[in-house]
């Protein structure tokens, strides 16, 4: 039987699971991505390519893209039963292929709790 969880405790808990994610980005830390991540995972760029789990973390981890920083702007989150939609702007500064660039766009997330656990189930960006 699982621990109850009340709104403010899963918005916490989904604010880090989003928080960790763009820091394994960041550190290319393959595990954490492994963790946060669902089997089934959706995970759409803002040019329209879309991969499955195993192509994500394979492109994360590659030397094409290093990702200097990633901010959140404007955050918002709704939580209904074992899904969260989690939107916001995200803004960062990426190096690829040895040249520097800003990056902004939207993003939509879909985080959905395995045994207690958020994990990230679909992602969506686009062009601002």
């Amino acid at each position: 039987m699982s621990q109850a969880t009340t709104p403010s405790s899963d918005n916490a808990a989904v604010t880090q699971a989003v928080d960790a994610f763009y820091q394994a980005v960041i550190s290319k830390n393959q595990q954490q991505l492994e963790t946060l991540t669902a089997e089934q995972l959706s995970y759409g760029h803002s040019v329209g390519r879309i991969e499955n789990k195993v192509q994500c973390i394979a492109n994360t981890m590659g030397p094409r893209t290093v990702w200097k920083s990633i901010d959140r702007l404007e955050p918002s989150t709704q939580i209904t039963g074992d899904i969260a939609l989690v939107r916001h702007i995200m803004s960062g500064v990426a190096e690829r292929e040895g040249k520097s660039e800003a990056a902004k766009m939207g993003v939509l997330m879909v985080w959905q709790k395995h045994s207690g656990v958020w994990k990230l189930l679909a992602r969506q960006s686009f062009k601002l």
